[in-house]
C-alpha cells in the first residue's frame, strides 16, 4: 500500500503525531514520566512548528517535527548548549556582510517499529521537513538525535557538536548535530535541478507518496486531483486505445519527470494511466494548494506553462525516436537525455551524475536489456561513463 507523507494539520493528524511519538518512545523505555498516551511539548503549540506525519492507509506509520527558531530559541536548546554555534554563525555573517542566520531544528523523529526498515520512510519524512524549513527561509539546522540514528544524520552532511551526550528525559545518549540549510537541501532535491522554479515557487506545499513496483499511481480516465514530481524510480505511462482496447506506451519517466500536471489545471478526466516501474518517491502537488498559490501571484503560474512548453517539445522528439528510431539511435538519444539531466558531481570536478539504474535507463530507451547492458559497457570501457548499481557518471563530452 502507498505511504504519503504529509503536513499534519487536523486534530486527528496531530493526535495521531502525538500518540506515534508516546508509542515509539515509551515502547522503548524513553519519556516514563509522562502521563497519557500522548507526548506533546510547549514547542508543539508556538509559532513556527510543522509536524510532518506518514501514513500507511489509515495507520500512522511515522513522524517528524521542525520548528523555527523564536524567542525561546529550539527544543536541541534545552538540552544542549548551542550558544556558541549560535555565536560563531552570526560572527561569521556579520564578517561576511550576509543575512543574519535563520536556524530551524528538526527533531521527535518517530517511526513504527514495523516500518524501521524503510529507508525511503525516513528519506521522505526528511526531505518533506527540508522543504518546510527551505520554504521558511532557513539557513542552518539543529538537533539533538539518538545515538542510534546519528550516522544517518551523519551522511544527509550533518556534523556532531559532541559524540554524546547523557539526556536523562529520554534515559539515553543523544548526539548534538547541526547542519548547513544549502547542503541539506541539495541532498533533497538536487536531482530536480531542471525544476528548481517549479520546486521554488510551490516549496512548503508538497506531499510525498512512496509506492511500490507494480502500484498503479493512476488510471485513465480517473478524476486528478495532484500531480507529481519523480524524485526516484521509474514510471511507465500509457493510453488505453479505446477502438481496439490495446494498451499503448507513451512514455518512460525516470527522476526529475514531471506528470500528471493537466490535473492542475482542468477538470477532464485523466487521459492516461501511471504505473509505478519499481519502488518509487514522488513529490505531489494538489490542485488546491497548487491554485491558492496562484490566486496569491499570478506569476506562480509561469513555472508550470515552463514545464507544459518543454514537455511538448519532449513529447515531440520521443514520439519520433520511438516510432521510427533503431534500438541503437534509442540508447544513443535516450543517453544524451539522461546525461542532460545529471547533475555536478562533488567527488569529481567536471563529471557528472545521474541517479538512474541500468534498468530504469533501457525502459526508458526501449530497448533489450542485452543491448543495454552492451551499449553502457562499450563506454564504460572507452572511459566515457562510470555505472554502479544506482548511478551512472558522465566524464568529458561524450
Amino acid at each position: 500500500m502507498p505511504i504519503r507523507i504529509k503536513l499534519a494539520i487536523t486534530a486527528k493528524e496531530l493526535r495521531d503525531v502525538y500518540q506515534l511519538r508516546y508509542q515509539v518512545y515509551a515502547g522503548e523505555g524513553a519519556f516514563e514520566n509522562v502521563v497519557g498516551d500522548a507526548i506533546i511539548d510547549q514547542f508543539d503549540s508556538i509559532p513556527g512548528v510543522a509536524n510532518v506525519i506518514a501514513y500507511e492507509g489509515d495507520i500512522p506509520v511515522g513522524t517528524m517535527r521542525v520548528n523555527l527558531d523564536t524567542d525561546i530559541l529550539l527544543p536541541p536548546d534545552e538540552i544542549y548548549d548551542f550558544s556558541q554555534y549560535r555565536a560563531n554563525l552570526c560572527a561569521q555573517a556579520k564578517e561576511q556582510n550576509a543575512a543574519a542566520p535563520i536556524l530551524v531544528s528538526a527533531g521527535m523523529l518517530a517511526i513504527a517499529r514495523q516500518w524501521r526498515n524503510r529507508r525511503d520512510v525516513f528519506r521522505a519524512l526528511f526531505k518533506l521537513s527540508c522543504d518546510i524549513a527551505y520554504s521558511w527561509g532557513a539557513s542552518h539546522i539543529i538537533t539533538t538525535v539518538s545515538i542510534k540514528s546519528a550516522s544517518i544524520y551523519r551522511r544527509l552532511g550533518f556534523s556532531a557538536m559532541e559524540e554524546k551526550v547523557w539526556y536523562q528525559a529520554a534515559g539515553e545518549h543523544i548526539v548534538p548535530m547541526s547542519g548547513d540549510m544549502a547542503k541539506v537541501y541539495q541532498w533533497a532535491f538536487g536531482t530536480l535541478s531542471n525544476n528548481n522554479e517549479f520546486i521554488d515557487s510551490f516549496s512548503g506545499n508538497f506531499e510525498y507518496l512512496l509506492v511500490s513496483a507494480g502500484t498503479t499511481i493512476f488510471s485513465q480516465g480517473d478524476i486528478g486531483e495532484e500531480a507529481y514530481m519523480l524524485n526516484r524510480g521509474s514510471v511507465s505511462i500509457t493510453q488505453l486505445d479505446t477502438n481496439t482496447a490495446a494498451c499503448l506506451p507513451l512514455a518512460t519517466l525516470t527522476s526529475g519527470s514531471f506528470f500528471g500536471e493537466l490535473s492542475l489545471i482542468d477538470d477532464h478526466p485523466r487521459s492516461a494511466s501511471a504505473l509505478a516501474l519499481n519502488n518509487c518517491e514522488l513529490i505531489v502537488l494538489s490542485k488546491q494548494d497548487f491554485w491558492k498559490k496562484v490566486q496569491q501571484d499570478a506569476s506562480y503560474i509561469k513555472s508550470l506553462l515552463s514545464i507544459l512548453s518543454q514537455r511538448l517539445r519532449n513529447v515531440d522528439a520521443r514520439a519520433v525516436v520511438y516510432a521510427r528510431g533503431t534500438i541503437a539511435q534509442r540508447l544513443d538519444y535516450f543517453f544524451d537525455q539522461v546525461k542532460q539531466d545529471a547533475v555536478s558531481c562533488k567527488v569529481t570536478p567536471g563529471a557528472k551524475v545521474a541517479k538512474i539504474t541500468i534498468e530504469e535507463f533501457n525502459y526508458l530507451a526501449s530497448a533489450g536489456l542485452t543491448e543495454t547492458e552492451n551499449f553502457l559497457k562499450q563506454l564504460s570501457i572507452d572511459g566515457a561513463i562510470k555505472v554502479t548499481d544506482k548511478n551512472i557518471t558522465f566524464y568529458g563530452e561524450q
